[in-house]
């Protein structure tokens, strides 16, 4: 299992601040340049490029109504990023910008069946000497990847789902993780408020999995990851401090 899972602290979708916009280039520079791993999302964008973004739709950082899915790589790339000089980027520049220095944490969203997200991914991944690991929400992605691409360190994200708008019984589903008998997630990152959870500390023994825990925003909450050992995925803080 790859140490800097349980070691290095993990930036929110870059080292993102004022003026530096989430999921960007120059977030994820100044991520590099601190030497914090970096957690970023990915989407596949109607033409089959993968595209780094958080959002379904591109409304809360652009200002502009697409849906990321729908929309081509030329469309997506061309929109500013909160007023910013920054654009949304694709995965490729941010391989090409990180080149290894720390790892990557990318998650893959929701909403694209598995293997037509996770053919491109492994093919650009296959050429990418750095360090990273893939996660998501989504267990038919983690399938997938552990019947795919088995040496692919692969991690299953969970949460409370409260207030998400997702179907009880899905929310059941998803938030005890059940499916992790099948997926056999390498490691597991938690929504940090959620815990402690009996399901987390189940799966932590069962797997020997690693816990990461989101989002990390204030030292109370980093102390918290650390009663639970767990790694942060931080944002608006330094949480070597």
């Amino acid at each position: 299992m790859d140490e800097w899972l349980s070691t290095v602290p993990v930036a929110h979708r870059g080292l993102h601040s004022p003026g530096v916009p989430e999921n960007s280039l120059a977030a994820f520079a100044a991520a590099a340049d601190a030497g914090y791993a970096i957690e970023l999302d990915v989407h596949l964008s109607s033409d089959g490029e993968i595209v780094v973004f958080h959002d379904d739709t591109t409304t809360r950082l652009t200002g502009t109504h697409h849906k990321v899915t729908a929309t081509s790589a030329a469309v997506l790339t061309a929109l500013s990023l909160d007023g910013t000089s920054e654009r949304i980027p694709l995965l490729r520049e941010v391989l090409d910008l990180v080149a290894g220095r720390v790892p990557l944490l990318i998650e893959v969203k929701t909403g694209t069946p598995s293997a037509l997200i996770g053919k491109p991914l492994l093919a650009l991944l296959a050429g990418y000497a750095g360090t990273y690991a893939v996660q998501s929400f989504d267990p038919r992605i983690v399938l997938w990847l552990r019947r795919n691409a088995p040496g692919v360190t692969r991690g299953q994200i969970s949460g409370s789902f409260a207030g998400d708008g997702v179907p009880f019984g899905q929310r059941i589903l998803l938030r005890s993780m059940v499916l992790n008998a099948v997926t056999r997630p390498d490691f597991l990152a938690f929504q940090l408020d959620a815990l402690p959870s009996v399901v987390v500390a189940l799966w932590r023994r069962v797997l020997k999995a690693p816990l990461l825990v989101w989002t990390v925003r204030d030292p109370g909450q980093l102390r918290a990851a650390q009663r639970f050992g767990a790694n942060p995925i931080f944002e608006s803080m330094d949480p070597r401090l």
